[in-house]
């Protein structure tokens, strides 16, 4: 390197050696070898802490391990008002009702803290709040997309299997198998609903005349199918290597039409009447030069990533074998118990969820391309944890809840700030802001309107308009019952954006998204005091308030401040409450709630 710089005798030579140091500094000889993510899961022992007792949580342990070497002491816990409230929107996506906080705070007891996270992850609306995470990485759409966007108002059964798979707690390798290879392995409804995963995503319709550019057009679509499985479920960027080897990770060129070979009978179709795969043979595979389906190379047989260590690449099929053979294999390929990816990706994901970063910031991308893990035995740790306790989400989520970690309280210290701005070693609860969704749902839950039907097609809050070939989405004003349903079951079209969820950051289902954008912008705050739906709540509220607390105008107040804040109001608060509520009413104080920060806010 430093002969490198040496060499210097231009600005145009300093641009190319900053365009190559990327690539010397990645590995020697081959980039991303020796990658830590490709080793297997390596056996950690949950380390000692301290003169004092190890803490009865092993993340815990090696959280504060961590700490006491940056010089760091952990926040006290939090109270148990906000730890209620905080656990509610991490499990169900909603808020809790004020008795609930009211019976939590008189009793917070480590068993009664135990019991109702065990009770919410009982609810139904457990598999809701977390299936949107998971069809975020999915890239669930209702629609195909590109110039057509035709409506597929028939794909809502993979939504349905995904909630009612992590409701059901259905094993993590057993989840991941039955959206890959599902229709195979148990024929059915069922099993067509879980591959809808392969589908989910957009679907270009417009082929072109020339068989050149149809070709084309299935290679671009075999790219992102390619794409979403191997992100979401390994986390690795497989899919770049289509047009070359890999620039970071060790995947030849080879190796990306060997998985794509693997996957190469999944085209969009309908099983029993659902938007699923339509298996088709799938021939033989062939490198593409440059990614160009005019310039075709030697044919490849299906197989995997030959740099994970641990788990073999080579699937043993025939080139011309079945797509119910390559899938079967990929599958099993992905959930071996020996692949190093497989459970740290997952663990990541859900610690991602949980705290709002993972031990690897880049919950898709596990190679050297991706972020470092902050603790990288406490990774390996849980992920072992996860595969030797059967794959169970719920045990996991339980494991993480009870830590002293998570409950820590999210008040800030300047001197743990001062060396670890980013919280990076967790040295508190990171607040951060509610999503789209759960924003649109807290605001029903309030009001007293949520509508908890569960499953089956969407509600529609758009009027689909044809013009020439092309389908467009309208957004329209809705009201009424059926509409109330948790945002989940909306009907959601690419290119139909609701102006409250798309003013908060929810993302385009045209891609995966492992990892939601959180802006803070004026048309946030706007949104939240001149939206017709946010109106329409207001007054709903109000018309809760006056009928559930009575003539009395500080009861009411007391009551909005539970059911929106969690918590009693304070003598100022109610003053300034009053006063308002005299000049502008009782309306105007339900949308200030809605629009407040502490609304809005996970602490």
């Amino acid at each position: 390197m430093v002969k490198m710089f040496s060499m210097i005798k231009s600005p145009w030579s300093l641009l190319l050696i900053l365009v190559l140091i990327p690539a010397v500094c990645v590995g020697e000889g081959e980039p991303g070898k020796g990658w830590w993510s490709f080793e297997p899961v390596r056996e950690i022992a949950v380390p000692s802490v301290g003169s004092g007792a190890n803490p009865a949580n092993p993340i815990d342990a090696f959280i504060r391990r961590r700490l006491e070497k940056e010089g760091i002491s952990p926040a006290r816990a939090a109270s148990p008002a906000i730890l209620a409230r905080r656990l509610y929107f991490d499990l169900l996506g909603l808020p809790p009702a004020p008795g609930v906080v009211d019976e939590f705070v008189q009793n917070p007891s480590a068993a009664a803290y135990r019991e109702l996270v065990d009770s919410l992850l009982t609810s139904p609306h457990y598999g809701e709040r977390w299936a949107r995470h998971w069809l975020d990485v999915a890239r669930y759409g209702e629609s195909n997309g590109f110039e057509y966007n035709e409506a597929r108002r028939n794909a809502w059964p993979y939504r349905d299997w995904v909630i009612k798979a992590l409701n059901d707690d259905l094993p993590y390798d057993q989840f991941a198998r039955m959206q890959l290879a599902g229709d195979v392995l148990k024929p059915g409804r069922e099993g067509a609903a879980a591959v809808g995963f392969l589908v989910a995503g957009t679907h270009n319709t417009v082929l072109g005349s020339s068989d050149r550019m149809k070709r084309q057009a299935r290679q671009d679509e075999l790219e992102e199918i390619v794409g979403t499985a191997t992100q979401g479920f390994l986390g690795l960027t497989v899919h770049c290597a289509r047009c070359h080897d890999h620039k970071t990770d060790p995947i030849p060129n080879r190796e990306y039409y060997r998985v794509a070979a693997a996957l190469s009978g999944v085209h969009h179709g309908t099983q029993h009447g659902m938007f699923s795969v339509r298996p088709v043979n799938p021939g033989a595979m062939r490198i593409h030069r440059r990614g160009s389906a005019g310039d075709l190379g030697a044919e490849v047989a299906p197989g995997g990533v030959a740099a994970l260590r641990g788990v073999s690449a080579e699937f043993k099929l025939a080139i011309k074998s079945g797509d119910a053979e390559r899938r079967r294999a990929f599958a099993a390929w992905v959930t071996s118990p020996d692949n190093p990816l497989f459970a740290r990706v997952i663990v990541n994901r859900v610690w991602h969820y949980h705290f709002g970063r993972g031990i690897v910031e880049t919950p898709s991308d596990l190679g050297a391309g991706g972020g470092r893990p902050t603790h990288p035995d406490l990774l390996d740790w849980l992920a072992g944890w996860f595969r030797k306790n059967g794959y169970g989400l719920k045990a996991l989520h339980r494991l993480i809840l009870t830590s002293e970690t998570w409950r820590q309280s999210s008040a800030s210290r300047p001197e743990a700030f001062a060396i670890d701005s980013g919280n990076s070693l967790l040295w508190r609860f990171a607040p951060r802001r509610i999503e789209a969704e759960v924003l649109r749902d807290s605001i029903l839950q309030a009001a007293g309107v949520l509508n908890t039907r569960r499953g089956g097609p969407g509600y529609e809050d758009v009027r689909e308009q044809h013009f020439n070939a092309g389908r467009y989405y309208h957004p329209i004003e809705v009201a009424g019952e059926k509409f109330n349903r948790r945002t989940i079951y909306r009907f959601s079209p690419r290119g139909a954006r609701d102006a409250l969820l798309d003013t908060f950051d929810c993302p385009d289902p045209s891609s995966t998204s492992p990892r939601r954008a959180v802006t803070t912008t004026p048309l946030q705050a706007l949104s939240l005091s001149n939206n017709r739906f946010v109106w329409r709540m207001a007054e709903t509220l109000a018309g809760r308030l006056r009928k559930e607390a009575g003539a009395d105008v500080d009861s009411r107040m007391a009551l909005a401040w539970r059911l929106c804040l969690g918590r009693s109001p304070g003598e100022g608060e109610i003053s300034r409450a009053r006063r308002l509520v005299e000049k502008n009413g009782l309306d105007s104080l339900c949308r200030v709630l809605f629009n407040s920060s502490e609304f809005t806010l996970i602490e």
